[in-house]
């Protein structure tokens, strides 16, 4: 093995090697493994491997669960959304093997190809030009088939929770306030006022479940030149109203510094327009004006249970610091606005 990056559990390129030979009946060697950071839920590795026979390279990625997640979910939540879009009009990255125990390599995981572009910073501006509109059209059309694919809920509901149209907001809610109840460090006022109001004036029952990615944004999918290649990060996936993931990509957060054009790409009214062609559902404002303020609330949580993993010397990865800060601050301006905007509605 010619190279292993820093920061990685000694003899884990060696064992992965073996470990897929032993998989796939092929004889491989680990030529590279690399740490790809950036994400707090699981660890993530590009390794390059060698067929000994053909000497052909080949590149895989390898998503391993980790000891201190900053989301607490089982690998298998992610293996199985993987699945479920492999072939379809999504472009998700094709599965090799999935782990959903320890005793192979230490850790749950699973591995997958490795897919050409590039994930970008959810805080760059900048980072979709000049193929903003081409790119954009694409993220609402590919979000719009996911809450159109007709979920096979015998298989899926062995592992997800299959909530009523009427139940998944609580569902949700109930989970993230939990989130907020263990993690926060102390009260926050305006994030109080907003679980208030949501619980206060719920959503209307949700036109149908679906499978919601639950973390789909920029910075979430694999992009080359003017194409979408992947759409990555499964690991928040869950059965609910896909309002929530339409109000998850309209958050603020991602385009802060240039609100008119949400993740920083076309304008709301071109996305929703998209979304609602290749989805077939509806729009009811006032329920997507509550899934947009509970955005707010679950981004908090995120960010809140960032800083007590950080303070606590938990993970101490500077990404929880720069979380509990920076987006922190943000997501309580929007909270204000967006409860002003209700007020008056």
């Amino acid at each position: 093995m010619n190279q292993i990056k820093e920061n990685m559990p000694q003899n884990l390129g060696v064992e992965f090697a073996e470990y897929l030979s032993r998989k796939l009946n092929k004889k491989f060697e680990c030529q590279e493994i690399r740490r790809i950071f950036g994400g707090a839920s699981r660890e993530t590795y590009r390794v390059r491997l060698i067929e000994k026979n053909k000497r052909d390279s080949v590149n895989v990625i390898y998503r391993r669960s980790q000891k201190n997640s900053l989301i607490e979910t089982k690998q298998e939540t992610e293996y199985l959304a993987y699945s479920l879009f492999q072939g379809t009009g999504v472009p998700v990255p094709k599965l090799i093997s999935f782990e959903g125990s320890s005793q192979s390599l230490g850790a749950p995981f699973l591995v997958m190809e490795e897919l050409e572009g590039e994930a970008a910073s959810p805080f760059d501006s900048d980072v979709y030009k000049p193929f903003e509109e081409e790119i954009g059209k694409q993220f609402w059309t590919i979000l719009g088939k996911i809450a159109s694919l007709e979920v096979p809920k015998n298989r899926l509901t062995k592992s997800f929770k299959n909530p009523s149209n009427d139940t998944t907001w609580k569902n949700e809610l109930d989970y993230w306030v939990g989130v907020i109840r263990n993690d926060s460090l102390g009260i926050e006022p305006i994030l109080e006022a907003a679980i208030r109001w949501l619980y206060r004036c719920p959503p209307k029952q949700a036109e149908k479940i679906c499978l919601v990615h639950g973390d789909y944004r920029n910075g979430n999918f694999l992009v080359k030149k003017n194409k979408i290649t992947g759409i990555l990060d499964w690991e928040m996936a869950h059965l609910g109203d896909p309002l929530e993931d339409l109000a998850w990509a309209l958050s603020p957060i991602w385009c802060w510094e240039l609100l008119s054009r949400p993740a920083y790409l076309i304008s709301r009214e071109k996305g929703l327009a998209i979304w609602k062609k290749e989805s077939g559902l509806r729009i009811d404002e006032t329920s997507l004006n509550w899934w947009e303020l509970f955005a707010c609330v679950k981004g908090l949580a995120i960010w809140i249970s960032a800083g007590n993993e950080f303070i606590s010397s938990r993970n101490t990865d500077p990404v929880n610091l720069f979380s509990a800060w920076i987006p922190g601050d943000i997501h309580k301006e929007v909270i204000l606005d967006k409860m002003e905007a209700l007020i008056y509605l």
